[in-house]
């Protein structure tokens, strides 16, 4: 078992690089968790771009030592190069990731179940503070290629898939009494193709049909859908990052200002907007990069057009970080401390208190007074040191979400 992930792990190595491991898996004698560690470890490293440790250790030197603990002597030297590595802010100014080419993809509309869905992310326990949305996957797969993007570790590579009759099929959707918000971006990009299947369309009458339920969509994308009005209560939010980080890291999308212009669409065309400034990454020259994006979202918007913030950052299951690791396409996304987050990975609590309160704090006073700001998916010790609040439960972060965004949407 430990041999076939070691295996994979190698594989996914250029010819080089797999060969100077493999000759000192044969010079050092190490356990198959040893190997394991260093094949992960030297998969990262290639992604990164960085240097193995194993290309300047002194070999003959650990092979020489007295108590024989050869394996010890070189994962010391190992670990503390990746550890270094992983606690410094990442350096994007030294990397240049190859131009990625949008792959042709097959757009399948098909008779596939339509069901109203929660949201994926949280653990049992509420050890992570959620919303519990509702979501409704009208289309499944995404074309474009962020390095950290899990929608890719769910779907056949290649095909996107639309659901067929949607219109008739959202007509005949039961929705319960108790549903009040449902996201509709979470398997794809809510604006990828626009209205091109109709699916702005049935998702508006849905809206309509329905106007005590918030229908948010969620993009990076710039497409102009606004030549006609959408219901109050449909809402456009854009995801938004640093633009190093959409330069090197979120692959085919659009540039920062780019969605602060098809957000003023929306706005200009009567809709509320949010924001979702997320997944933060911490990389040398974060805190101004971030701080602009504050500084554009209250220059172009007033709190009374502004429905949410949502702050957060990278978070990875152990299934992710195995595709990304063997898909082998260049990326710093994960030149990270690894801390365990509620049986998943991201950083640890006190970088995300210091990348989270920075955002925060970057609004004004009267922002924050007036907008819905909010931690996604975060320990929920956060709250209080970033946003100077917090829940007792789930359900109180719930209803308190539900009277801000039904207050600004009117929905009474």
């Amino acid at each position: 078992m430990l041999q076939n992930a070691i295996d994979r792990l190698l594989s996914s190595l250029t010819a080089d690089r797999r060969e100077r491991i493999e000759n000192l898996f044969a010079r050092i004698p190490m356990s198959q968790m040893e190997k394991l560690e260093i094949a992960k470890d030297e998969a990262d490293l290639q992604l990164w771009d960085e240097e193995s440790y194993s290309s300047y250790a002194d070999i003959e030197s650990i092979l020489s030592r007295g108590d024989k603990r050869f394996s010890y002597g070189y994962l010391k030297g190992h670990r503390e190069h990746i550890s270094k590595l992983r606690k410094s802010e990442t350096d994007y100014s030294t990397f240049n990731p190859p131009k990625i080419v949008r792959k042709k993809t097959k757009a399948l509309v098909e008779n596939s179940p339509l069901v109203l869905s929660k949201c994926p992310c949280p653990v049992d326990g509420e050890k992570t503070r959620c919303c519990k949305l509702t979501t409704l996957d009208v289309i499944e797969q995404c074309a474009f290629g962020c390095s950290y993007c899990s929608i890719q570790s769910f779907y056949k590579e290649g095909e996107i898939r639309i659901k067929s009759d949607l219109d008739k099929r959202l007509e005949s959707l039961a929705i319960p009494e108790d549903v009040w918000h449902i996201g509709t971006g979470q398997a794809s990009d809510s604006l990828l193709f626009g209205d091109d299947y109709g699916t702005l369309s049935a998702l508006k009458r849905l809206a309509e049909r329905n106007p005590k339920v918030i229908i948010e969509l969620k993009s990076k994308s710039d497409r102009n859908v606004f030549s006609s009005p959408f219901p109050r209560n449909m809402v456009f939010t854009y995801s938004l990052n640093a633009p190093t980080v959409i330069e090197k890291e979120e692959h085919l999308t659009s540039s920062l200002m780019e969605r602060i212009e098809s957000a003023s669409r929306a706005r200009d065309n009567g809709s509320l907007v949010g924001f979702h400034i997320h997944p933060m990454v911490c990389f040398k020259g974060w805190e101004d990069e971030y701080g602009e994006i504050c500084h554009l979202i209250e220059k172009n918007f007033t709190p009374d057009e502004v429905m949410m913030v949502s702050i957060g950052t990278l978070t990875f299951t152990k299934s992710v970080l195995r595709t990304l690791r063997e898909g082998g396409r260049k990326s710093r996304i994960l030149e990270m401390e690894l801390a365990p987050a509620s049986g998943k990975f991201s950083y640890p609590l006190s970088v995300k208190e210091k990348l989270f309160s920075h955002v925060y704090s970057s609004f004004s006073e009267e922002f924050r007074n007036s907008v819905f700001f909010y931690l996604c998916m975060e320990d929920p010790t956060l709250w209080k040191k970033c946003l100077g609040r917090e829940y007792s439960s789930d359900r109180e972060f719930e209803l308190d979400m539900k009277s801000a965004y039904c207050k600004k949407a009117g929905i009474s």
